[in-house]
Formats: structure tokens, sequence, C-alpha cells
């Protein structure tokens, strides 16, 4: 198509400029961006319905709220293209020739396809949702790079297989409808959104279902907030280990006591309590400044088709496809019923992660954010109802199968509980499919809307880490040996090793790491952090011959040490009890096949 060039207007003739806008012309699939000046039109010609802006032959009349305006509303007003209600005409044939899609980056309208010398544009603006108790916590799209979504949850069908059935199926959400939002934490119903592979963006519209082999990651948001301390720094200071029976029943005092949470900005200030009773702007957002992130709705997965832009099928894939120690952030794929990508080391996942979504600084989940998603799980939001918590079903697939879910509630801990080997896209004998209806129950919203594999599937490393040594130093360790660490730069922890990895990966900024205290013990709960879900997770226990653990869900509970220096987090598939949000513990830093990791996004 041959672009007609458009002849500057004389300014004192035609009137003032108004302002700029970016149209964004597809020709023959290429992308042209061409930047056009917008006057006030001051012949009546040109003026239809009492206000419309030309640009020679391509005119746009604008509307906010249904009624007619002399402009589009400026960037960051709270409103939004309405594309259901946008389209262009031919204005010598009469007829409909295209819709309208809105660049939010470039504040300007995204036409296709327009071929036609007379053209006119009529652009719908509406009010964006926003949840009154969010504060303005409200979800950021991140100018459009994600997708909005609602998940469907009819029931399942009743065959072993569910990847023709509509739970789990997602549709463009309708961001401006306020009578069936896309979101609602009142309701337990976290906002959802998607990134789409390559060039399918412009192929949906609300209420379009999306086709699962165009979504490439799935992302939860967590809006920021403050949460009320349940003692004082000094009393969590206190905590120690203590040796019961194994007969003897230990009280699961967390569950009796959800999280207090109120929704902020980060324009509202850093709340800074300390004592009982206070308020404390969680932590994991005071450290990006952010109004909240998105995290990776499942654990990550290894793409392991020849094109990344071709996520599915899945049918030849395995699960020892999943386990590979290497840094590729093409493979990086965030969906339900994939295998975990499994076997890496930290460093390598941290990079692989780190170039995923640059633009969106992406990142590997920091131990704190872990924490942000799983007080804000145990509050009223999220699994808990009038003063008593549920636990998160584990995920049991002794496959690393992502969004899949228990039958029963884990009673028994570390390898004593049933698990499964289900392939994917299909029930096994004690576990359920995502797309089965009952696996909502593994969610940390106990539906659809939630995070998944937060509890089982495979433990998770996050980027939280002892110092390397006894000393002021303050250095991040490696690893434990020169066998057994994170391929990062930095000492071996092991028996305060005097060695430390010099060929490894460099360190990132601080903001992406938490940093603990070095001990010989993994008891030394005192080190933990508030808003991150280990020392406050207590009191803690040991019953003889166990793991310790904590007063939530009685979910294991061990700090990093010399000889395991990273935490790990939620448990994994053969952990029983021992598995959940609130659970924790530690390794090298190494590859292992039973440790994956999570996705988190900032804006």
């Amino acid at each position: 198509m041959k672009l007609k060039k458009f002849k500057e207007r004389d300014n004192k003739r035609l009137g003032i400029i108004v302002f700029t806008i970016v149209c964004i012309l597809l020709v023959s699939g290429a992308v042209l961006y061409r930047t056009f000046a917008i006057f006030e039109v001051k012949t009546n010609q040109n003026v239809i319905n009492g206000s419309v802006q030309s640009m020679g032959d391509l005119e746009f009349a604008f509307y906010k709220d249904d009624e007619i305006v002399k402009e589009a509303p400026a960037k960051g007003t709270g409103y939004s293209l309405d594309t259901s209600s946008s389209y262009c005409v031919d204005l010598l044939n009469n007829q409909k020739i295209s819709n309208v899609n809105w660049d939010n980056e470039r504040w300007g309208p995204y036409l296709s396809n327009i071929t036609t010398t007379k053209t006119k544009c009529y652009l719908h603006f509406k009010q964006i949702y926003k949840e009154e108790i969010l504060n303005g916590a409200d979800p950021d799209l991140m100018n459009g790079r994600l997708v909005p979504v609602i998940i469907l949850s009819n029931e399942a069908p009743t065959d072993s297989t569910y990847q023709n059935g509509s739970s789990g199926k997602v549709e463009k959400a309708d961001i401006t409808n306020t009578s069936d939002p896309w979101y609602s934490y009142k309701n337990k119903k976290w906002a959802n959104a998607v990134i789409l592979k390559d060039g399918v963006v412009d192929n949906y519209k609300p209420g379009d279902e999306i086709e699962e082999k165009d979504i490439e990651s799935y992302f939860v948001w967590i809006p920021r907030y403050k949460y009320q301390l349940k003692e004082n720094e000094s009393t969590y200071n206190e905590y120690t280990t203590a040796t019961q029976q194994d007969n003897q029943d230990v009280s699961n005092i967390g569950a009796n006591s959800p999280f207090k949470i109120e929704f902020e900005t980060k324009e509202s200030g850093n709340t800074q309590g300390s004592q009982q009773g206070d308020y404390l702007t969680h932590p994991a957002f005071v450290s990006f400044n952010s109004n909240g992130f998105w995290v990776g709705k499942f654990e990550t997965g290894y793409n392991q088709n020849n094109e990344n832009t071709n996520v599915m099928p899945t049918e030849s894939w395995s699960m020892g496809g999943a386990q590979k120690n290497e840094e590729s952030s093409s493979k990086i794929i965030i969906k339900p019923n994939v295998y975990s990508w499994r076997g890496i080391q930290v460093a390598n996942a941290f990079y692989s992660v780190f170039e995923y979504q640059r633009d969106l600084d992406s990142h590997l989940i920091k131990n704190m954010e872990w924490g942000a998603v799983a007080y804000l799980t145990y509050s009223e939001y999220g699994r808990c109802k009038d003063n008593q918590c549920e636990e998160v079903r584990i995920n049991n697939s002794k496959n690393y199968i992502t969004g899949y879910s228990a039958k029963v509630e884990a009673t028994l801990g570390n390898g004593q509980s049933p698990t499964d080997e289900p392939t994917l896209s299909q029930d096994g004998e004690n576990g359920y499919s995502y797309y089965n209806f009952n696996s909502q129950v593994s969610s940390t919203t106990g539906n659809y809307y939630g995070v998944f594999d937060m509890s089982g599937g495979a433990w998770d490393y996050v980027m939280g880490v002892m110092q390397g040594t006894d000393d002021s130093s303050r250095e991040p360790a490696s690893g434990a040996t020169s066998t057994n660490n994170s391929d990062f730069n930095g000492p071996y922890s092991y028996d305060n090793s005097n060695e430390s990895k010099t060929n490894g990966k460099v360190w990132p900024s601080s903001k992406y790491y938490d940093l603990y205290d070095y001990d010989i013990l993994n008891q030394g709960y005192q080190r933990g952090k508030l808003g991150d879900a280990t020392k406050e997770m207590g009191p803690f226990y040991i019953l003889s011959n166990k793991r310790p653990f904590s007063s939530w869900f009685l979910n294991s509970a061990a700090s990093v040490n010399t000889g395991s220096p990273w935490f790990v987090r939620g448990g994994v598939s053969t952990s029983g009890s021992e598995a959940g949000v609130s659970s924790f513990r530690t390794h090298s830093g190494t590859s292992d096949n039973a440790i994956s990791f999570r996705i988190v996004l900032t804006p």
C-alpha cells in the first residue's frame, strides 16, 4: 500500500496544535511509525457532531464516557480505549473498514489495513475499573504488554482428559466492565494477565477466548499493602526450637491468626511500624518502590519445542526434557500442564529470568517477594475466613507437572503422603489436572484466580542467600563448596571456608536478593526478616527424628546455614504435610532435579 503524504497545515490558518499522537500503520506485514500534528479544526466541513480532529484525509472523533470531546483523555487519567466500540469508516463508500487499537506506551491509535483515501475513526474511551479497597494499588498492565484475562471455572468433563474442557480456559478481559469486573480482591479474585507470543495480540478483543497455544506466560498481580505485626521485633528474636514427643499434638497456632492487611500506594509513603499491633509496609514493595508486582502463576516451565514462538503442542515433551542447567531466556514459559524447569543452578536461573522481559524488570523471585505472596494468601483476601485459614493443597505430581493438585489434604510428613505420576493434561489416581474443576484447591485463593505450585510440585529457588563468611564483608555466598554452588562469584560457606568462586557470574544489584547473617545451624530463625515468611511463621518445633517445622500447618522450617546457604520454598511433591506456602528449607545453590524457580515482573 502506498502511503499518502500528509501535508503540513498552516498553523495560523487552522488554529493551534492540540497534541501529537502516533499512528501505527500496518503495511505488507511491516510496522511503520509516523508522527502527525493534530490541529484544532476551524472549518465547518471538517466538524462533525461538534468536534473532530483532522489530518488531511484521516479524521478522528473522540468520545469519553459516550460524550463527544475535542481530544483523547490524557495518559494516566484512568481511561482506556474501548476497542469493542471503536472503529474506522471509509467515507467514500460509507463502510466500516477497520477496528482500532490503542498504543498505551506512545498513547496513540493503532490502525491496521487502512487503504482508502478518506477515512474517519471513532475512538470511544471509558473509565478503567479500579477496586476501591486497593486504594490505588490496582494492577499495572505495563503499557499493554500484559493482556488482562478472566478465567473460566465451569464443571469439567467426566473423562480423564480435561484439555478440551472449559475450566481454566481464559478470555480477554474488558477492563472497563464495572458490573462484572475482571478482578476483585474483596472476593478473592486476584488480577490475572498473560503475555502472548509475538504477532497475536491484535487477534483478540475483550470477550474472546484466548487459545492456549498463543499464551507464553501467566501472571498474577500482588498489590502493595501494609500488614499488622503480630508481635514486636524483640519477641521474634526470642524464638527457639522446642523438642516434643512424636505423639504430642502441636497446636496449629498460625492458621488461627490470619495476617491483617491494608492496601496502599507508594504515594502514601512507607508505614514503618515495629511494635505489636503496628502496621508495616511490606518490604517487597519498598525495595522496588512499586505499587505491586506480577508473579508467575505457575512454576517456570521449559519450552521443549524448537521454536519459542510455538509453545504448543506438548505431546512429545518429557519430564527429563525440562531438566536443563543452562542460561536461556528464550526457553521460558509459565503455563499450566507443562513440566517445571529443574536441574538449574541459581545464577543460570537468575540470568535466564533477568533477560526474559528486561523492560518489565523481570527477575527471579526474592525470598521477600515469596513472603508477600504468602501473607496475602494467609489473609481474608486469600485462604482465610472468620479468623481461620485453610492450607493450600499440595501439588503431588512426581512428574513436576504445573497446576496439579492432590485429591486429599496431606496429613503425614515427608515421603508419607500419596503422590502421583500423571501424564500431561490428565488426572492421576491421587490428583487432578489443572483443567479439572477440582484443582482449584491448590491455588492461593482456592479458585482459578490465585497462584499455583506454591505448595509442592518442585521446591523453588528464591533470591535469598546467607553471607559466605562470618565477618563484616557481608559478601553473599556462592554456595557451600567448589562443587556445590550457585555459579555466582563469592565465598564458599562450608565451615567458614576461605575459598571463593572467581570464574562464575557477577552478582546483580543488591535489590535483587535478600542477604542473611552467617550461621552454622539451620535453626537461627531470629536471622529472618519481617515480611519474608520465615521467622514470623513461628514458634518452631522439632519432633524427635524429624525436621524442624513451624506453627503454620506444620510446614518445614529450616534456615540458611554453612552447608546450605540458599533458601528454597514451598516443598516438593513428596513432602506431604511439610510442604506449603510457608515452608522453607535450604540448599547449596547448585542444580537439583527437584528444584525449580519462579518469575516476578515489577512495574
